[in-house]
């Protein structure tokens, strides 16, 4: 009777037998290098070299040593992957080092393809990347677990053999178990929704997010870029910018998209020298493209936004050519932190002082020197409700002149659409109402012509203060893109509140009276300020020298304030005369 037992590996186990009998069974194992055999005298179980050794034995059993050696280095001789998968290395190497190891080299793995994946734009390229990657992490994980749950497996059964316990195999196991339910919500809530958005991206023309549309303003000088931010813009916008060499300045109008077509945007609009503008919002991944303008204008009430960049199934993700680009940009670092911190589910707005601190823009603009954006998405009735929501005078205008509100409309709808510059369509709007004043003004209350004389006096004063020819324009009907700047905003509201009770006082009067007496008393109060005929000839001259430029607006507000300070019933009747 032999004193020799054999462990095959699988959990069973053999014994007593003698040494030539082992040797026999151990012949007919199809993995030798997993049998394990024990005798009185051993710690533990032993390999069939280390028995050997202990023993000082030749090879047991009949069997000729050189075919078990075979077997044994062709065994030795196959990949670490495979053993690791079949559970033959011991249990610390397994949960150990092939652990560590294989955590490395998936994050080796995912940096080196992020890294290629950051100049990759194609969303065909992005699809294949996201799939690869977590069809690779799948496979790396199944391996891991499944080699741990063998080599765990076999350890208690080497322990069981022994009478022992395997406190560290059932530790190892539940481990793997932990592992298997982080790995599966990690498919869950990152692995599934990247891949889907991806598909979506790739294959559905990310839906998500909104279309785009690019359009020439202001005779070609300007680009209007409105929309979403997705793949294929840049492409269509530097062709759009090749056919048309005459841009100077680029309208950004967005809530943001993808990212790297933001940073594509950004690198063309740097290249080739052009200027950036927002009128009313450039949101997330727009503000890129922004900040690469030479001159970057933002126009007062408008908005930019600035969060962290995110993917689905991740809140943030590498923002570090996002960093480089507004660095290059000339952007504060702190600005740069705040925004990079700023969570992507939020939207940090700076004020118009933080971002002229922080080099973000270079100034802020009235707008007026750049075309209305916007006209490719508004449409007549969108123009019309914000006529109306904007000032009581044109919903005074609709309501009892709807013929001229809508030649005015049109005017709005036209210049809008063809993107003429804004201060261009102020002045024709502006033009367009001081017509349709001019013909109802006689026809107004007293009270609100008495208004208006004193209205002005106010505005003239304040233009004149300014620059003598912007006022003598103003007062002689003359065009003036400009003018609008420099009525303060106070008269300017006062001027379009009056208009309104114009237009809603405007009826039939009676015949004129004479106001012979009523200008004598005029002209007499101009002799006492010191304002000569020759003075109030300028008022219907039709050619005015420069140098009488000054002197034209002072006569003219002269004229108003003897006018006014009349009783109300002449001075009405003046002003009717006079405006008629």
């Amino acid at each position: 009777m032999g004193d020799w037992y054999l462990w095959d590996g699988d959990g069973s186990q053999y014994g007593p037998m003698d040494w030539d009998e082992l040797g026999i069974r151990i012949q007919r194992q199809s993995n030798p290098n997993l049998v394990r055999v024990w005798r009185d005298g051993f710690g533990g179980w032993k390999t069939i070299e280390e028995a050997m050794a202990a023993t000082g034995a030749g090879w047991p059993g009949p069997v000729e040593r050189e075919s078990v050696d075979q077997a044994v280095q062709t065994q030795l001789r196959q990949n670490i992957l495979a053993k690791h998968w079949r559970g033959e290395f011991s249990l610390g190497f397994s949960y150990w080092i092939v652990g560590i190891g294989s955590n490395l080299v998936v994050a080796v793995i995912i940096g080196l393809a992020g890294a290629f994946s950051r100049g990759t734009y194609n969303p065909t390229g992005i699809f294949l990347f996201y799939v690869l990657l977590w069809s690779f992490i799948a496979s790396l994980c199944i391996w891991q677990f499944v080699g741990v749950w063998r080599s765990a497996r076999r350890r208690k059964a080497e322990r069981a053999a022994m009478g022992k316990r395997a406190v560290w195999a059932w530790a190892a196991q539940i481990m793997v178990c932990l592992g298997t339910v982080q790995s599966l919500v990690a498919v869950v809530k990152i692995a599934i929704p990247q891949i889907a958005e991806a598909t979506s991206i790739a294959f559905m023309d990310d839906p998500r997010i909104p279309s785009y549309s690019i359009r020439l303003l202001n005779n070609g000088s300007e680009i209007e870029i409105s929309g979403g931010i997705k793949f294929g813009l840049s492409t269509d916008f530097e062709k759009q910018l090749n056919a048309s060499p005459g841009v100077r300045t680029v309208h950004l109008d967005s809530n943001g998209g993808r990212v790297g077509e933001g940073e594509k945007l950004s690198a063309i609009i740097r290249s080739r020298g052009l200027d950036t503008y927002v009128e009313a919002n450039c949101m997330s991944a727009c503000t890129l493209a922004f900040v690469a303008g030479r001159q970057k204008v933002l126009k007062r009430g408008a908005r930019l936004g600035f969060h962290r960049a995110a993917f689905a199934g991740s809140d943030s993700v590498d923002d570090g050519a996002e960093r480089s680009i507004y660095r290059a940009a000339g952007i504060s670092g702190p600005f740069i932190e705040r925004a990079s911190l700023t969570r992507h589910e939020d939207m940090w707005i700076p004020s118009d002082a933080e971002l002229l601190a922080a080099g973000v823009v270079t100034r802020v603009s009235s707008g007026d020197e750049y075309a209305r954006g916007g006209g490719g998405r508004f449409t007549r009735h969108d123009l019309d409700k914000a006529l109306q929501n904007s000032a009581s005078m044109y919903r005074a205008l609709k309501q009892a002149q709807p013929q001229a509100y809508d030649e005015m409309l049109e005017i709005v709808t036209r210049g809008t659409s063809t993107g003429i510059a804004q201060a261009e369509l102020t002045e024709q709007v502006r033009a367009k109402v001081a017509e349709i004043i001019g013909k109802l003004l006689p026809l107004a209350d007293d009270s609100v012509l008495i208004d208006f004389g004193k209205l002005v006096i106010d505005q003239y004063t304040a233009v004149g203060a300014q620059d003598g020819a912007a006022c003598y324009r103003y007062a002689a009907g003359l065009p003036d893109q400009n003018l609008v700047k420099l009525i303060p905003a106070h008269l300017a509201e006062r001027e379009l509140e009056l208009n309104a009770r114009i237009i809603m006082s405007a009826r039939k009067r009676p015949d004129r009276v004479g106001n012979d007496q009523s200008w004598k008393k005029i002209l007499a109060g101009l002799d006492l300020r010191g304002y000569t005929a020759k003075d109030l000839e300028l008022l219907n001259g039709k050619s005015i020298g420069a140098a009488d430029y000054t002197r034209y607006c002072d006569v003219a507000i002269a004229l108003y304030r003897e006018i006014t300070s009349l009783p109300p019933a002449e001075a009405a009747g003046v002003l009717r005369e006079y405006r008629s």
